[in-house]
Formats: C-alpha cells, structure tokens, sequence
C-alpha cells in the first residue's frame, strides 16, 4: 500500500468503529388466515361421544354385531379427529382419522388407520345438497391383501349415523354397517 492510501484507510476504519450495527430491513408480508367455510362448519357438527354398533358380514357366516364407540374432537374450526373401537372378530380394533373439507377439491378429506392393518387409508368424499347423505371413496386392502375400490354411505341425523360400507368394483359388496347415537359432547370441548 502507498503512503497516501493508509491515512484513507484509517479514516475509513475509524468511522465504521464509532457507528452502531444497523438491523437489516425486514418486510412484513400479511397473510390473510383462512376462515372456516359452511362445510367446515358442518363438519364440526360431528363433534360429541357416539356409541353404537358395527355389524360385519362375512361370506358364509350370520351377520356379527358388536358395541362400538366412537369419540370425535375438533382440530380447530377446520378439522376433526376420531378415536373408534370395537371387538371386532374377537380383538380389540382402534381406528384413528382426521377429516376436513378442501376448498379446493370441493370434497371432505379424511385419512384412516386402525390396529388391524399396515395401511394408511386416504379418502375423499361428497355432500349431497341435503347435509344428510355422504358417499366417500378410497382404496383399500381386502382381505387377502389386494387392494380394492371401498364406498362408504353415510346418512346422519341429528344426533344419529349409519355408515354402510361397499368393497369392489360397481356397485360392491356389503362388509359393513356402522350405526351410532350421540352420547354426549367430546372431553374437554365446551
């Protein structure tokens, strides 16, 4: 370095020592939050204690109906989560699904798994106009591990469900039927 630059360099130096460290800009980007549509809304309605039965139908074999219980609390305004169980076949079942409705899509969105199974069912179904009737769709092993087309049917009233369950192609085969009451508000929901 030549003489006449060092005396420029200490200026410099000197300077930047006395000031304080500015804080970077930071820009503030406001997002909206979402709100609840009418069928998150609906959804919710679903929240409480439910008890009931599950009859299964095997080929070959009467009907088996056993008590079931069922418990649906709120993820927010915008999704629900279920604890079901049952005996089912003599062993204890626990199914556990969160279900929520995409804008998007314009459909509810639910997944599922249970004690019964390695697969991680997802979902997708309709309202009809009514808010009475849902008819969800999914894939799904049967029971010798293929996968399969299911249908759910589910008309609830107000304080009732029942859940028909279809496996295969067209029209399916009957496997299940879930009907359930209302009992009483979920824990902890107010």
């Amino acid at each position: 370095m030549t003489r006449a630059f060092l005396p420029v360099v200490a200026l410099v130096l000197g300077a930047c020592a006395g000031t304080q460290p500015q804080k970077p800009a930071t820009t503030v980007i406001e997002m909206p939050l979402a709100q609840p549509t009418a069928e998150h809304k609906r959804l919710l309605e679903r929240v409480g204690t439910w008890e009931g039965t599950l009859t299964s139908f095997m080929p070959g074999a009467p009907p088996q109906a056993v008590a079931a219980r069922e418990v649906v609390e709120p993820i927010g305004p915008f999704w629900t989560q279920v604890r079901f169980t049952c005996d089912f076949m003599g062993t204890p079942y626990l199914g556990m699904g969160v279900t929520g409705y995409d804008p998007e899509k314009k459909k509810y969105i639910s997944t599922w798994t249970d004690s019964m199974s390695s697969y991680f069912a997802f979902m997708e179904g309709e309202l009809d106009a009514s808010g009475k009737r849902m008819v969800t769709h999914y894939d799904a092993p049967d029971m010798t591990g293929t996968i399969q087309p299911h249908r759910i049917e589910t008309v609830f009233g107000d304080d009732t469900y029942s859940s028909t369950f279809y496996m295969g192609e067209g029209d399916g085969t009957k496997v299940m039927v879930i009907e359930m009451e209302r009992t009483g508000g979920a824990p902890g929901v107010r």
